[in-house]
């Protein structure tokens, strides 16, 4: 697999995040973590074999920003599976294979762990991040993890969507596919301990591992690729579309069809040809979407939305 034309990925879109029940998350991260809702694919049937599932499939999803709105902000893609249910809980285990977290910068971290626990989170961690002093890791009240980073340039009343973590097996092994996808490297930290985390040994050994953070060209949210030597990185991502907590995420790209061939005549595999999609209940364009798996078989997706869509990012 080699990349000899520009990369195509301009910016984070969505990050899906199953659940059995809308209403009950958007409530939590609107309420609780200062997003917004902006827009809802209302509960529907639709062909399943557009998320690798055969036969019809009954759900909905409802994209949540921060207040910097859908044309600066990531979003959560807040879907809800009725048919089939939503199966399994969300990776919990921080060397498991797979996306762990998505991370916000808040204003003050006391304050928003004193809500998001009187909201029914419950606190993993209290430390500091190698890049980041004040931090910590909860579990939201569905079983998602969530890391905190203060930031006292936010507003009071506002959050910043800043990263999705992910597990990986070996940063060095994925390295080649996340840069031909458009990602660029921001920094690379050595992991003395799994505190930030939570992640303990079980031998009483310290935790050891490593961090490459990466970002798109069009914004400053980031890829925390992590990996662990000890405890090593194990098993991997679930496989599933309809399984609880992050599953997949979406980038931009200007063209995906014209994305999707050049990529397949340079060697990329896509887990199906590109189709059109129509957003019912929302004023989003139909968009041709294709979906591609990471080395550890994390889900992409290409989605095409153009640059004009969007602004620059704000603080």
């Amino acid at each position: 697999m080699t990349v000899d034309f520009e990369a195509p990925s301009r910016r984070f879109l969505h990050i899906c995040y199953c659940c059995a029940d809308t209403d009950a998350v958007v409530n939590f991260y609107v309420n609780v973590l200062d997003m917004k809702e902006v827009m809802r694919n209302p509960i529907h049937p639709s062909d399943g074999s557009l998320l690798g599932i055969e036969g019809e499939i009954v759900s909905g999803a409802a994209f949540v920003y921060d207040k910097r709105g859908p044309r600066t902000s990531a979003s959560l893609e807040v879907q809800e599976w009725v048919s089939p249910k939503m199966i399994g809980a969300p990776i919990s285990d921080a060397s498991r294979v797979g996306m762990q977290a998505v991370g916000f910068g808040v204003p003050d971290v006391a304050a928003m762990i004193e809500r998001m626990v009187a909201a029914g989170s419950h606190l993993v961690s209290r430390s500091s991040s190698p890049w980041v002093k004040n931090w910590a890791t909860l579990t939201d009240p569905f079983g998602t993890q969530v890391d905190l980073m203060q930031d006292e340039n936010i507003p009071i009343g506002e959050s910043r969507l800043r990263h999705l973590r992910v597990t990986v097996t070996d940063i060095d092994a994925s390295l080649s596919w996340y840069h031909g996808m458009g990602f660029l490297d921001v920094a690379e930290h050595v992991l003395d301990n799994g505190d930030f985390v939570g992640l303990r040994v079980a031998d009483g050994s310290a935790a050891v591992g490593r961090v490459l953070r990466m970002k798109m060209p069009d914004e400053a949210a980031e890829l925390v690729l992590t990996q662990w030597m000890n405890p090593a990185s194990h098993g991997q991502h679930p496989v599933d579309a309809n399984h609880a907590g992050l599953f997949r995420t979406a980038v931009g790209v200007d063209d995906t069809v014209a994305s999707y061939e050049r990529f397949l005549a340079d060697g990329w595999k896509f887990e199906r040809e590109p189709r059109q999609v129509e957003l019912e209940g929302t004023a989003v364009p139909d968009m041709w979407i294709c979906f591609l798996n990471d080395p550890d078989g994390v889900p992409f997706e290409f989605v095409q939305r153009p640059r004009s869509a969007f602004r620059p990012e704000r603080v």
